[in-house]
């Protein structure tokens, strides 16, 4: 009797459980009750993107510009003697070289592009200074404590004139017929007596000398003080007129240009443009480590600097123009630099592998270089 009476009441219970089974097996499931795109349209399947490897697009050379300045090696010209070249100058169509590293004065010829005369017994040649009229050479023996005269016709030593101290830097101004000295060791200038043979008026400046500029226009010598950032100026008789304050380290290389009156100063990481009447700085370019050495051509005011390391600078000049055209890695190790406006060629001395080295490179001027490749070629 009690499983009779149960039946009905168990079928009764299970027919909703069974009906709401079934309406949950058939009943769509939502995913997004808002979808991003309305009305009616195909379900999509998300699938990964694909990987697509990145193509670097041939870009084409860029046109060389009108305006653009380019620097080619022309040779590369061995040179007798252990690496170490100081001060160079150019006369009588010759390279002149003062080589520490071979204790000799090197004389090369540009046109035959070898060296013509070796003179020997150099007791640490440094700065070189020329006499156009006189037709001679001067070279600061930094060791000899003594200077060395040089014929320009002949390239024999003529004499030499003993100081009492080590000069480094030379200068001459054939105006006033006079050879000035820089003393590195004594932190001193003097005036080298001609005439006489000697040295007289020895000033003290207050700081390392390291390279002398004359202007004509106030007959003011400038001499850059490495230790002490400064710039002295002086009058000819060496009395010290002012000084001029650098906010850079190292004041090295000067170059004037005396019709812009513009002083051009290397100091360690850069090339400082002065106006060199009130001393103010105009603006500056970074440069390679080392800089020291520089160049002024006066007929194109293109500036040229050379560090230790042999990097070359060649720096836009003149009409309101100061920026840098071209830094050329020269791979000799060397910071001596002479120019020759005429053939527009650079002579750079120093070592490479071990071994004395010429670099010679040509300037290009605008319409060469439009027609040049971009390429320089090495050796």
């Amino acid at each position: 009797m009690r499983k009779s009476s149960l039946f009905p009441i168990t079928c009764l219970l299970l027919l909703p459980l069974g009906a709401w089974s079934q309406q949950s097996a058939t009943a769509p499931a939502i995913s997004n009750p808002q979808p991003a795109v309305l009305g009616s349209s195909q379900p999509r399947v998300a699938t990964p993107d694909p990987i697509i490897k990145p193509q670097t697009p041939a870009i084409p050379a860029p046109p060389i510009p009108a305006n653009n300045t380019l620097i080619r090696r022309i040779a590369m010209i061995d040179i007798p003697g252990r690496p170490g070249f100081k001060g160079v100058a150019i006369t009588n169509g010759c390279l002149v070289m003062a080589h520490p590293g071979a204790s000799t004065v090197d004389v090369f010829s540009l046109a035959k592009r070898r060296v013509i005369a070796t003179l020997k017994d150099m007791k640490g040649p440094s700065g070189i200074a020329v006499d156009e009229q006189g037709g001679r050479v001067f070279v600061a023996n930094s060791d000899g404590q003594d200077i060395a005269v040089i014929g320009t016709k002949d390239w024999q030593l003529q004499k030499r004139i003993p100081l009492k101290s080590s000069p480094g830097a030379l200068l001459f101004v054939p105006e006033l017929n006079a050879l000035y000295a820089s003393n590195w060791r004594d932190q001193s200038i003097s005036i080298v007596d001609l005439t006489h043979d000697a040295a007289r008026d020895i000033v003290n400046v207050g700081g390392r000398p390291e390279d002398l500029a004359y202007d004509p226009a106030e007959k003011h010598v400038l001499a850059s003080l490495e230790d002490v950032r400064q710039i002295a100026v002086l009058d000819p008789s060496l009395k010290l007129i002012k000084r001029i304050p650098l906010l850079a380290s190292q004041p090295t290389g000067l170059a004037l240009d005396p019709k812009a009156r513009r002083l051009y100063v290397a100091v360690r990481h850069a090339v400082l443009r002065l106006d060199v009447d009130t001393g103010q700085e105009l603006g500056r370019l970074a440069a390679p480590d080392g800089i020291d050495t520089l160049w002024l051509d006066q007929q194109s005011s293109n500036l040229f600097g050379a560090a230790v390391g042999g990097a070359v600078m060649l720096i836009k000049g003149g009409q309101g123009q100061f920026a840098t055209a071209k830094e050329y890695d020269t791979e000799v190790r060397g910071h001596s630099l002479a120019f020759d406006p005429g053939k527009q060629m650079l002579y750079l001395p120093g070592g490479r592998d071990g071994r004395s080295k010429l670099l010679i490179l040509r300037h290009l001027t605008a319409g060469e270089a439009a027609t040049t490749k971009p390429e320089i070629a090495r050796k």
